[in-house]
């Protein structure tokens, strides 16, 4: 793959998951890669020789799945606040805080593809959230709630 583009990026997402709702989490649906795809199959180093981060995006993690579930169950917790979903991946977090009512929410990750992937999984669950694609550790722009 050359330079990423944002059309580029949709694409591969689109060509390599497929859409589904993770097991603890069966109200979201995620663009995930699974068996039946050749980006599961793939280890890290071939991914580093064809200049692609590992997809960590494309996979619902059970950490990022309990705390989704936690997140849909205890809306309070979001509930009217800005919330932070630090290392956001997939979005999941994010989506789950959007869907539990957080007034806003920031999806940050530092992997290029996850804008993508975090738009993507936030249209097909009708939610809006904003992305960060830079390193904010350190920093504090209000957040009511950071979710990790």
């Amino acid at each position: 793959m050359t330079a990423l583009t944002p059309n580029s990026a949709k694409q591969f997402i689109l060509d390599n998951t497929a859409l589904m709702a993770p097991p603890h989490v069966p109200e979201i649906l995620l663009h995930l890669a699974d068996e039946a795809h050749d980006l599961w199959q793939r280890t890290e180093e071939e991914l580093v020789e064809i200049g692609l981060p590992p997809p960590f995006w494309a996979f619902a993690w059970a950490g990022g799945q309990g705390l989704a579930r936690y997140v849909l169950d205890n809306s309070g917790t979001v509930r009217g606040k800005h919330v932070l979903d630090f290392a956001s991946g997939s979005g999941l977090v994010a989506i789950a805080a959007a869907k539990a009512g957080a007034a806003k929410v920031i999806a940050s990750d530092i992997d290029p593809f996850c804008a993508t992937a975090i738009r993507l999984n936030s249209e097909i669950n009708g939610i809006g959230t904003e992305f960060l694609g830079t390193d904010c550790i350190g920093t504090d722009a209000g957040w009511d709630v950071v979710l990790a």
